[in-house]
């Protein structure tokens, strides 16, 4: 509300006092993975002369068209369900994709298992090996993603942490159904029988 209504202090509290009238509703729209927008390097050095990262990002008109729709449909929605005011929040939730896996060195950071191409022990395991950002939250994504990169680092350890892992291949790892740790499975936890 201090962004969508430019509500401070008592202003604000006035605001808040209403809270329990409010509804929410939220959309998702995706912005595509445009070339320009990317993370690279900047001139400006750290403490240590390393240089800092420069982040660019900016909406295209794809991306403004999605907004603009989700907008005037959610304010459509909102006043059909008999909202007396409507504002809105620009946001962004969920941004991915500044180091996006791929088989392509030249058009990826990481492989499938978000080893980087270019230093072979070194792996990311967040939500930037995502190419782009679907509709829901991908927290069960990168979690799936960090689990089977974990998997590969152990099943391949000895080879990935060997003087030379640039030359080794390695296959896939085991598929393995029961995630706990050896002995834990249901144990610890209430069972209804």
């Amino acid at each position: 509300m201090i962004v969508a209504k430019g509500a401070w202090g008592w202003g604000m509290r006035r605001v808040m006092m209403d809270y329990n009238h409010w509804a929410a509703l939220g959309v998702l729209g995706e912005i595509l993975p445009w070339e320009d927008n990317c993370v690279g390097l900047a001139d400006e050095t750290d403490q240590f002369g390393l240089r800092v990262a420069k982040i660019t990002f900016k909406l295209h008109d794809n991306d403004k068209k999605i907004a603009r729709a989700g907008v005037q449909k959610t304010t459509e929605v909102m006043y059909a369900a008999g909202a007396q005011e409507v504002v809105e929040e620009a946001r962004y939730a969920h941004l991915v994709g500044g180091a996006r896996m791929g088989s392509d060195p030249r058009s990826s950071v990481t492989d499938s298992f978000g080893r980087t191409h270019d230093i072979p022990n070194l792996f990311i395991c967040d939500g930037s090996l995502l190419p782009t950002q679907g509709s829901a939250n991908p927290g069960l994504t990168i979690q799936a993603l960090a689990a089977r990169s974990a998997d590969y680092i152990i099943s391949n350890g000895d080879q990935l942490l060997s003087n030379r892992p640039e030359v080794v291949s390695v296959p896939n790892p085991p598929v393995r159904h029961n995630l706990s740790p050896v002995g834990t499975a249901n144990k610890g936890v209430p069972r209804i029988k």
